[in-house]
């Protein structure tokens, strides 16, 4: 499983007042289902995101327990940017860049 910089520093060193929102990714949609009920009982799920994709907030102290589930491919902060491009005009492309 992947772990972000910033999600594994805070796993090792959580601040016990805030919460975090994080982008957890799931191996496929029925693992994201699992996902989701478990981490319900800790956190909230916000949305349920493309690619078996989960964005959820909950306690820091608490991302120990979401990296230890079962189903994880990835789990990212929720700041995380992505961005789908249909055509590399969409993304201001510059063929100069080559």
């Amino acid at each position: 499983m992947y772990l972000s910089h910033p999600v594994r520093r805070i796993r090792e060193d959580p601040d016990k007042s805030e919460t975090i929102t994080l982008r957890v990714t799931a191996v496929d949609d029925e693992a994201a289902d699992e996902l989701a009920d478990c981490i319900d009982e800790f956190g909230v799920v916000e949305e349920r995101l493309r690619f078996a994709g989960l964005r959820v907030t909950l306690p820091q102290v608490n991302v120990e327990e979401v990296c230890t589930l079962e189903g994880i491919e990835s789990i990212e902060t929720g700041n995380t940017v992505s961005m789908d491009f249909d055509t590399p005009e969409d993304a201001d492309y510059d063929s100069t860049c080559r």
